[in-house]
């Protein structure tokens, strides 16, 4: 099911499909109504992935959704630096 683009919504993008089945997970626990305004992506296939998807689609699209949220779904896998790379990906407009 696709969201309202031109409502308030949530987009996961899972890293591999362990964090697919946790996000579908959480999803079946939120209502209805609000289940609706979130929409689990495709699995990226690595963190790596997540990130380089993240910068060349989704950084425009929430530019122009200005209702889009998005989470970032990766594991750390040990890798505390992992998080910064990550942060370095999101322009500082869109970090809140």
């Amino acid at each position: 099911m696709s969201v309202n683009k031109n409502q308030p919504h949530l987009l996961l993008l899972p890293e591999d499909d362990a964090n697919r089945q946790l996000a579908n997970g959480f999803l079946k626990e939120v209502d209805g109504a609000r289940q609706r305004q979130m929409q689990v992506l495709p699995v990226a296939g690595g963190w790596q992935e997540v990130l380089s998807l993240f910068k060349a689609v989704h950084v425009m699209e929430m530019e122009r959704y200005h209702r889009r949220f998005m989470v970032l779904l990766i594991d750390f896998d040990g890798q505390e630096d992992r998080l910064g790379k990550a942060r370095e990906v999101v322009p500082e407009d869109l970090q809140e």
